[in-house]
């Protein structure tokens, strides 16, 4: 591998909006990820990258100079493909040296510790690991590649989607004919259809497919948010379940990124706006005569993790601090980031839910019920009906295997697909309603008001905990009543 030295680190004159010089970088994430609040967003401009780092309003750090064709972030990775068609990443801080990892590229892509090339010939190839890994040969004969987590994606010359998942060996499985574009976010796939249909299908490969819109000329997935652009420009994202509403963005729109909570368009005009805070944000501009953008989204706290068994006991008390707790808190994260359940309130509605129904412990069952589908799991899976609906939704037996609800390996899942497929419980978090929550969960009336006032303030110390201590609403602002 050869190395190029970075350009020095200027501020550019380009940008619509300014703001503090970054001083120092935050709290070190593992690779492939960026610390909490550390969100970035790049921006190509007459061959020139600029990429900001922190709060919307941070100073832009120019990465190279001139030559760029195209460019990706991910995590605390940046590529760029130059206009010889070489690829050069670097990783780490916005001052790192860039390290050369293909030539003969037309395109690539990027995600957690994978680099992807599609190279002038046609051919794919994937690396895993460190930037010294080592190439690993994937298909030929492909028109666009796509990368997500532990799976690939390509659609090839003559219009078939496929994807593998799970390590750079495992089988392709097809998905669709007659495709423009694939894009992978967490477990969902959806393709965008030669004809400008729009199809998404989640959890696993062989899941069915649910046609979303037409007209589109751009489709974005991210965690919990689908997003299209329509052909007459118009941005629009829904997030929650597939059978979501979408909510209109903005117009004049030649390019959408989703990526967090953070939602960006390039106007037809060059110019870059984003918004934080989900569907309902405020648009500040950040960039003037843009050719292309990306977004990144930072880890929501050190480790990677959107909760740790530290923040439960901060929050909850040492009762907590069990064996049991800390056992399900990998995959409770990995589903929680699938869910789009990384902002405070949305962790704070969920952690006081999950405390109430089941303390954590992702292998409780309702204590004194006898009934075969009694409640199980984070979120108390009850009665047949919902064990059939999980069962279908996840591709697995359920009914048959009422115990399974109560396992390590699926109790975090069907917790997601509760809070957003059967129910679509982020939008009640967002609102600041905890009464919404609770008639989403469905328990007993007989309980309350007792029970809802006290889940209230469970989500209350939760919501102030990730806010940095205090509620970012006035109290009286929080609906605690169903």
């Amino acid at each position: 591998m050869s190395t190029i030295k970075n350009v020095l680190a200027r501020l550019t004159a380009a940008t619509l909006v300014t703001g503090i010089a970054l001083t120092a970088m935050q709290t070190s994430a593992s690779a492939g990820e960026l610390p909490s609040g550390n969100h970035r967003i790049g921006v190509l401009s007459n061959g020139a990258l600029q990429v900001k780092e922190g709060n919307l309003y941070a100073s832009w750090v120019q990465e190279m100079g001139g030559g760029v064709e195209k460019f990706d972030i991910a995590g605390d990775r940046i590529g760029v493909l130059t206009t010889d068609h070489k690829l050069f990443v670097k990783q780490g801080n916005l001052w790192e040296s860039w390290t050369e990892q293909a030539q003969n590229v037309k395109d690539f892509r990027l995600t957690g510790s994978r680099i992807g090339v599609l190279r002038d010939d046609s051919t794919v190839a994937v690396k895993e690991g460190d930037l010294n890994a080592t190439w690993v040969e994937q298909t030929s004969g492909v028109k666009d590649l796509e990368l997500s987590g532990n799976r690939i994606g390509v659609v090839f010359d003559s219009g078939l989607a496929t994807v593998k998942e799970g390590t750079l060996h495992s089988s392709w499985v097809n998905q669709m004919d007659g495709v423009a574009d694939l894009e992978l976010s967490a477990d969902r796939v959806g393709v965008l259809r030669t004809n400008g249909t729009v199809a998404v299908k989640e959890s696993n490969l062989w899941s069915n497919w649910v046609e979303q819109i037409g007209n589109v000329k751009k489709l974005e997935l991210s965690g919990s948010m689908i997003g299209v652009v329509t052909n007459d420009g118009l941005a629009t994202v829904k997030e929650g379940n597939l059978y979501a509403t979408w909510v209109n963005q903005t117009s004049d729109v030649a390019d959408l990124q989703i990526a967090g909570d953070r939602i960006g368009v390039l106007t037809t005009g060059g110019v870059v706006t984003v918004k934080e805070g989900g569907l309902y944000g405020s648009w500040v501009n950040q960039y003037g005569g843009a050719q292309s953008f990306r977004l990144a989204a930072a880890t929501s706290n050190q480790g990677g993790q959107h909760v740790s068994q530290q923040d439960i006991v901060n929050i909850y008390g040492s009762a907590y601090a069990t064996d049991t707790v800390a056992a399900g808190l990998p995959d409770l994260n990995a589903e929680m980031q699938a869910a789009g359940i990384t902002s405070p309130t949305r962790k704070a509605a969920f952690l006081a839910t999950l405390k109430h129904e089941s303390g954590f412990r992702y292998n409780a069952g309702e204590a004194g019920n006898g009934a075969v589908y009694k409640g199980r799991g984070f979120i108390q899976l009850t009665g047949d009906f919902n064990y059939r609906a999980a069962g279908n939704y996840l591709g697995h037996d359920f009914l048959s295997h009422p115990e399974d609800a109560a396992k390590v390996e699926w109790s975090a899942k069907i917790a997601r697909w509760y809070w957003t497929v059967a129910r679509n419980i982020n939008a009640s978090a967002d609102a600041y309603d905890m009464g919404g929550v609770g008639r989403a969960i469905g328990y007993s009336y007989d309980l309350d008001p007792t029970e809802s006032l006290n889940r209230c303030a469970s989500y209350k110390k939760a919501l102030a905990y990730f806010n940095g201590g205090s509620l970012p609403v006035a109290e009286s602002s929080i609906k605690c009543t169903r």
